[in-house]
């Protein structure tokens, strides 16, 4: 509320004060801001007193009316234009509104939709921080400013949860490192937002891998694979020190898993072309253990042998048809194809019977090896 006017207010600045005193907030306004507008022609230079009681009372008039922005604004012009011996009335003003203000923001961020009870929350502090710029000792501010702060932090926990149950992992991603950056978290805060943000990678790459097997029980494996490459995508993106290393061996597995079901349902299909590509995905996880590594060679093998097999048989009609450099050429596309396997671990004696198939065809047909 205005403190009590003194004697030397002009005539208009009392009618305003008298219309604001009756609740006529938008006649004050109307009134306030046509006489402002005409102060630099018809107010001299020395009735900044005037100017300042005019803009604080259009000011208090606009906060009634619920146009905080325009109340702050108009007490800031008070600010501006009052004698120095007078600003600090208006500053105290001005540290009421903000007060005001954040306390209505901080009540109504409960009402608010998770997603927006940041941002609300967010405005609120905002608040507090002009009213302390203003009037910096202020201890309701700086009470209401450490409330809000507070409150902040458990929306933006809030957020995040709603956001993973609906495993919008990418966005409670964002919101957290929107906290972590912001200077004011706590230490104990911090370290459990580290926490959370780690398990939006698990749990997506969890729920990816589930998606994988979900759709290959359901025989679409395109999806399947999709669903695969994406956790695995997710998963490379996981900072070294964001998860435990069980839980990154873990998930490791799963993809293992995924890739490696995938692989031998294509296998046993005779899709062997098809095969390799999941199957050299699964050789790629070091964590899987001896046993699990030998499992995936030995399918990696299988499905090469067939593709040996099948491309011989394409091989020898090219040149049966007198396509020879067709014929040249696919055979050392499958020699690429072996060695490209030797640079992932497979050895050459793993290897020989496939390389064999296809070194006795070219020499059967006639069709040497590049240089």
């Amino acid at each position: 509320m205005p403190e009590t006017k003194s004697g030397r207010d002009s005539p208009l600045v009392e009618a305003c004060f008298a219309l604001y005193q009756e609740k006529r907030f938008g006649e004050v306004v109307t009134v306030g801001e046509e006489t402002l507008a005409k102060l630099s022609v018809e107010w001299p230079a020395s009735a900044s007193h005037d100017t300042a009681a005019l803009w604080s009372v259009v000011g208090l008039a606009k906060q009634a009316l619920g146009d905080d922005d325009g109340a702050r604004s108009a007490l800031e012009l008070a600010i501006d234009t009052a004698p120095e011996v007078e600003r600090a009335t208006y500053r105290r003003h001005l540290a009421a509104l903000a007060l005001d203000a954040a306390q209505a923001r901080l009540g109504r961020a409960g009402s608010h939709d998770t997603g927006d009870r940041v941002a609300t929350i967010r405005t609120a502090i905002a608040w507090t921080e002009r009213g302390l710029t203003a009037v910096a000792s202020d201890p309701a501010l700086s009470n209401a400013r450490e409330a809000a702060r507070e409150a902040l932090w458990q929306a933006y926990e809030q957020a995040v949860t709603a956001l993973l149950q609906r495993q919008e992992f990418g966005g409670a991603r964002q919101l957290l490192h929107e906290a972590l950056d912001d200077s004011a978290l706590p230490a104990v805060r911090a370290a459990g937002f580290r926490g959370l943000l780690s398990s939006t990678f698990g749990a997506e790459v969890g729920q990816l891998t589930a998606q994988a097997i979900l759709n290959m029980q359901e025989a679409r494996e395109p999806e399947a694979l999709e669903s695969l490459r994406h956790a695995e995508e997710v998963l490379a993106t996981i900072p070294a020190e964001s998860l435990p290393p069980t839980r990154r061996a873990e998930l490791d597995q799963r993809l293992w898993w995924g890739y490696a079901e995938l692989g031998s349902r294509r296998l046993e299909a005779g899709a062997y072309e098809e095969a390799l590509d999941p199957l050299t995905h699964a050789l790629r996880f070091d964590s899987i253990g001896p046993d699990r590594q030998a499992e995936t060679r030995a399918a990696v093998v299988r499905a090469l042998e067939g593709i040996a097999a099948v491309r011989a048989l394409s091989i020898r009609r090219l040149s049966d048809a007198g396509c020879r450099d067709e014929a040249a050429q696919g055979a050392e596309q499958l020699r690429m194809l072996l060695r490209n396997c030797v640079e992932l671990g497979l050895t050459e004696g793993e290897l020989w019977a496939a390389y064999t198939r296809i070194q006795r065809l070219c020499e059967e047909l006639g069709l040497e090896e590049p240089a």
